[in-house]
């Protein structure tokens, strides 16, 4: 009986190394895809923060151009009065 329960533990622990070892090919695969998806992360975020910076950048010029349109108004109505 202890040869038998030696000999099924013998074959549990060499299929366990076996799958073991399987999978190590799949847990690469699955790192390079883990490694690619947090560069295209980081890229993301950066875009991201490039178009914040330009969204404010054009908000900025867009009221620079407002205050610039209503001076030009302004001496436009002073021009008109005389």
């Amino acid at each position: 009986m202890r040869r038998v329960m030696a000999v099924l533990f013998v074959i549990a622990l060499a299929f366990t190394m076996i799958s073991g070892c399987a999978c190590v090919k799949e847990q690469k695969a699955c790192q390079a895809s883990q490694d690619a998806c947090a560069a295209l992360e980081k890229k993301c975020a950066a875009d991201a923060q490039a178009a914040a910076n330009s969204a404010r950048q054009a908000a900025d010029s867009a009221a620079k151009a407002e205050a610039m349109a209503n001076k030009c108004e302004s001496i436009f109505m002073k021009h008109m009065k005389k």
